[in-house]
């Protein structure tokens, strides 16, 4: 899928962080995923981590909709999980709740069940 983090954006805000850990350039498309990137660099459960990993579809009110989790985490024996980041504000309304179930769904379906 198409990596968001590629080109500037008058919409999102790209920030790059220099990750020790993957030896590489982290892209994120918001502060609160950059701050993320702390805890992911810094916490020895976490072996590697990329950002806006890959997409998927899933179904909601009638229409295919796509769909990139911020981030994808390793352990230390390679079990992937995928991290969404957002805003307080925003995982309080109805409608983020309704279509992140949804999202959940095929995740644990595609990645298994460590998907949050």
């Amino acid at each position: 899928m198409y990596d968001q983090t590629k080109k500037s954006s008058a919409v999102h805000n790209i920030c790059k962080f220099m990750s020790l850990k993957n030896d590489s350039v982290v892209r994120t498309m918001s502060m609160l995923e950059y701050d993320f990137c702390f805890h992911a660099e810094y916490n020895p459960q976490i072996v590697r981590y990329e950002s806006q990993p890959h997409g998927f579809e899933y179904y909601f009110n009638g229409r295919y909709c796509r769909y990139t989790p911020d981030f994808q985490l390793f352990d230390s024996i390679n079990t992937p999980s995928l991290i969404e980041v957002k805003h307080s504000s925003q995982i309080l309304k109805p409608d983020f709740r309704a279509r992140f179930k949804e999202k959940q769904l095929i995740a644990q379906a595609e990645y298994g069940k460590n998907s949050s």
